[in-house]
């Protein structure tokens, strides 16, 4: 069933940057769809669809910016039970996503704007967010942290946020369904303890089944965590399970990933 070419919702406009995005006539649909800024990575494009992301800056009165990603899909649609046959952007499953873990103080990016519309019968889609700023991927400062052969202190500590910061989605409710340490976001601050944030939601999920959330995402999680030494990798077990030490919990737990990791890693 084609999708009609008046088909068009913004669903959402943050209040407090709506003045801002208005101020750089970006408050509509079209005006965001129409940025001109080069990829910030290569679009994925898939089934006669694609779907890329941009970073853009907005400046403030105040002479400062803001830092944005945009987000610009066309014919990269998802059926669901809310939209079985024409299907909606998958952006829409990453906005609802991001508005119900920021409401559980769940850290990840701040949702800017999103909408959807048809033009020319291909189905397009937006989703603006905040820039996580001053925060990097784990694995590059990782990678960084090992080549430089930083203090445990340090690993440990990043190690502690990252956990943290797992714990929070899963006691949310949510499984993020592809966690790599590229999806984990950190900020080192030099009086305090590092913290953490999650990105790329598009494949997230809600779910009742709390010990299959938390071994899907740690078993992705652990396969990932290249440079993690076992000691680390067991570091950051205790601190997501909030654990002081190898208890039967822990011990249950720890080989199950080790045997998942092993059984992938053979197929």
């Amino acid at each position: 069933m084609p999708i009609p070419e008046d088909f068009r919702v913004a669903l959402y406009i943050s209040p407090e940057l709506r003045p801002l995005l208005e101020t750089h006539h970006l408050a509509a649909f079209d005006a965001v769809w129409s940025i001109e800024a080069p990829w910030f990575e290569a679009p994925n494009v898939r089934r006669g669809g694609w779907s890329g992301v941009c970073r853009i800056a907005l400046s403030r009165a105040d002479g400062s910016e803001l830092g944005l990603f945009l987000k610009r899909q066309e014919n990269h649609q998802r059926r669901n039970w809310r939209h079985p046959v024409r299907g909606e952007p998958t952006f829409a499953r990453e906005f609802r996503m991001l508005c119900y873990l920021e409401s559980h103080g769940v850290p990840v990016p701040r949702p800017v704007f999103y909408g959807s519309s048809v033009a020319g019968g291909n189905a397009r889609g937006i989703l603006v967010t905040e820039e996580l700023a001053g925060y990097r991927p784990l694995d590059v400062v990782g990678d960084e942290l090992f080549a430089m052969s930083a203090g445990i202190a340090r690993k440990r500590a990043l190690l502690r946020a990252a956990a943290r910061v797992v714990r929070q989605l899963h006691d949310a409710g949510v499984q993020h369904s592809s966690l790599y340490p590229k999806h984990i976001f950190v900020r080192e601050l030099p009086d305090g303890e590092p913290q953490a944030a999650l990105i790329d939601l598009e494949k997230s999920r809600t779910t009742l089944l709390a010990k299959r959330r938390m071994l899907h995402d740690l078993d992705a999680l652990n396969r990932h965590a290249g440079p993690w030494s076992r000691s680390e990798r067991l570091y950051f077990l205790l601190h997501y399970l909030g654990e002081p030490r190898l208890t039967p919990r822990v011990r249950a737990i720890w080989p199950a990933l080790v045997q998942r990791a092993s059984r992938k890693r053979r197929d």
